[in-house]
């Protein structure tokens, strides 16, 4: 049961599906995981459920209207709202386009899908889910909210828009930031190539500013080890640069580069006090989300 339920979340077969909204549904129904709603006292909450008094118990929670009829104390237990504003930020530049001979989708596709299933979970939990997605300027800006169709407007939007373009990391956040007014979780997902020290600062901003941030890094199989056997020419998506190589001489260095940059990028995060999240576009999405949801659960 088990196998199956994780070969269904597998991006080979999530990536099949073109309705992010039924993809979202199937990936999310899969697990359960998340942060639950607090239970507790307080003003603005939403009412729950009564239970008997117990010594100690703040009297103005005791229902007396109650009392008058059954001549037992029964106390108020509320629901805490916890609402929060959840953006969702997707680096929508040429380099996302990439799917190598390995993986099963393209960066960004597999980044539409992982940012589908989160939408999905927050406006499941009662979240207020907002969009971000941008390259070389602003591409699709939906402000955080809970209402009526806000989810299909969200996956709509991941739908249409296809990478191209540099990013221009630092335009399109700072124009974010002025946007988030009240405390939320950012979820930024992109492969991070070439911003590994331009990124960290801009989200430490955000972290700084008492949003939670997370930072969900996707990268193809093929980024990782350069498994190509013969001559190659590889051309930069974003400014069309192109080097012709014999991978095979070059795989060494090149791999002891991408763990460097790996290990300077996971650094940098740490000292943003932002948390980091690596994914391969090939990596199971119940595997990879429920073990970092319940992780995050777990620590609250």
């Amino acid at each position: 049961m088990a196998t199956a339920l994780v070969d269904l979340l597998s991006p080979a077969t999530l990536s099949r599906i073109e309705n992010y909204a039924l993809l979202a549904k199937v990936a999310v129904e899969g697990y359960m995981s998340g942060l639950h709603r607090s239970f507790s006292h307080g003003q603005g909450s939403e009412f729950l459920q009564y239970r008997s008094y117990a010594p100690g118990d703040d009297l103005k929670y005791v229902d007396w209207k109650v009392f008058s009829r059954s001549d037992k104390f029964y106390t108020k237990v509320f629901q805490e709202e916890t609402n929060m504003n959840c953006y969702l930020v997707l680096d929508a530049s040429a380099s996302m386009d990439y799917q190598g001979e390995r993986g099963v989708c393209t960066k960004w596709r597999y980044a539409a899908m992982v940012a589908a299933c989160l939408a999905y979970l927050a406006s499941r939990q009662g979240d207020n889910v907002g969009l971000c997605i941008y390259n070389d300027n602003l591409v699709e800006m939906i402000e955080a909210r809970q209402r009526q169709g806000q989810l299909q407007r969200i996956l709509t939007a991941l739908a249409r828009h296809k990478p191209k373009n540099r990013a221009e990391h630092g335009y399109s956040w700072n124009y974010l930031t002025g946007r988030l007014r009240n405390r939320g979780m950012v979820m930024f997902v992109s492969d991070f190539l070439e911003a590994e020290e331009t990124l960290p600062p801009i989200l430490k901003r955000i972290r700084f500013a008492r949003h939670e941030c997370v930072g969900i890094q996707v990268l193809d199989p093929d980024e990782r080890d350069l498994p190509f056997d013969q001559s190659t020419e590889f051309i930069d998506p974003e400014d069309g640069r192109r080097i012709l190589t014999n991978p095979e001489k070059v795989r060494r260095h090149y791999m002891e580069k991408m763990d460097d940059f790996q290990e300077r990028l996971s650094v940098s995060m740490a000292r943003a006090h932002v948390e980091f999240l690596p994914l391969n576009s090939s990596d199971s999405l119940a595997r990879s989300l429920s073990a970092y949801l319940h992780k995050r659960e777990a620590l609250q």
